[in-house]
């Protein structure tokens, strides 16, 4: 029998685990948080609410922070948290340490338009490195006095995602295999199709009563999960063949296939941004197809074999 689900002022608790609502969860610098209770507390990607989180910061509610990877939308608020303990998967710790390594690991090109918007939103949004000291592998089970949290590795998005499975209420946090009709992202430099697909395949074997997201429509009983997931990880292969369906019309050029809808509908590319990250995720693609001896490459064009 699942665990009862209660509404709170801020989102939903089930168990001593509370699911804390962003404001707009479809904004970039906002992301679900999670506020486990007990001992040793956990805030777990801190950036749903000012409010509440500096009330939680203030009155030292929180002992742990973890950060199920190092994007800024994850960590917007891990500067309210003083003497606590920061905590990540090794491979992610550090970008949350140091910018100058977050930067490499997002783009290699300091004048796009995702290097100049990184830094506004971080100076905007006050986004502070971290002294991450508590380094998790991506197996390991942290036990509290009310709550079991196992560790799921699940790279791709960055190489050290996290998943965590709840044990004690049977609940599954997804972070940003986030299930929303936009698919997949992995438009960083570190980031791996390969690796997201595997990730992918391995939180849809894991059962659970409720599954929660970072983004998106927060809590999914197992029939809308299943329904979701299958959706999500099927953008890979939609995206694949919609850039082989338009090599096949003749030889493109990667400036060619980035004003095309492949990963956003084409009247979203007006904006700088999605039109950058398009441009990200269908080198991976490429790259993909090249190794896969589907496609090959002369000069700067691209063409089926």
């Amino acid at each position: 029998m699942a665990e009862e689900m209660i509404q709170t002022d801020h989102g939903s608790l089930i168990g001593d685990v509370e699911f804390i609502w962003a404001k707009n969860s479809k904004e970039f610098l906002f992301a679900n948080s999670i506020y486990v209770r007990g001992k040793p507390s956990f805030i777990i990607d801190p950036s749903a609410t000012f409010t509440y989180l500096e009330k939680l910061a203030v009155t030292h509610s929180v002992d742990v922070v973890l950060n199920t990877h190092y994007h800024g939308d994850h960590r917007s608020l891990n500067s309210l948290f003083k003497n606590v303990i920061f905590a990540s998967h090794e491979k992610d710790a550090p970008a949350i340490r140091d910018y100058q390594t977050y930067d490499k690991w997002c783009d290699d090109h300091p004048d796009s338009p995702y290097a100049i918007w990184r830094k506004q939103v971080f100076e905007e949004y006050h986004i502070t490195d971290c002294p991450v000291s508590q380094l998790y592998k991506g197996n390991e089970l942290i036990e509290t006095d009310t709550t079991q949290i196992q560790l799921v590795h699940i790279p791709g998005h960055t190489p050290g995602h996290l998943a965590l499975y709840f044990k004690n209420i049977n609940c599954l946090y997804l972070s940003d295999i986030d299930l929303t009709p936009y698919g997949p992202w992995y438009a960083n430099v570190v980031s791996d199709i390969d690796e997201f697909i595997s990730s992918i395949d391995k939180v849809k074997k894991i059962k659970a009563d409720y599954y929660v997201t970072s983004h998106g429509e927060r809590i999914y009983t197992p029939e809308k999960f299943q329904e979701r997931i299958d959706k999500f990880g099927q953008c890979f292969q939609e995206r694949d063949q919609k850039i082989l369906d338009l090599l096949k019309t003749g030889p493109k050029t990667i400036d060619e296939l980035g004003s095309e809808g492949i990963v956003y509908r084409k009247m979203a590319l007006v904006d700088p941004l999605k039109a950058y990250f398009q441009y990200q995720m269908i080198v991976k693609h490429l790259e993909r197809l090249k190794k896969q001896g589907i496609i090959g490459q002369d000069e700067e064009h691209y063409q089926i074999k």
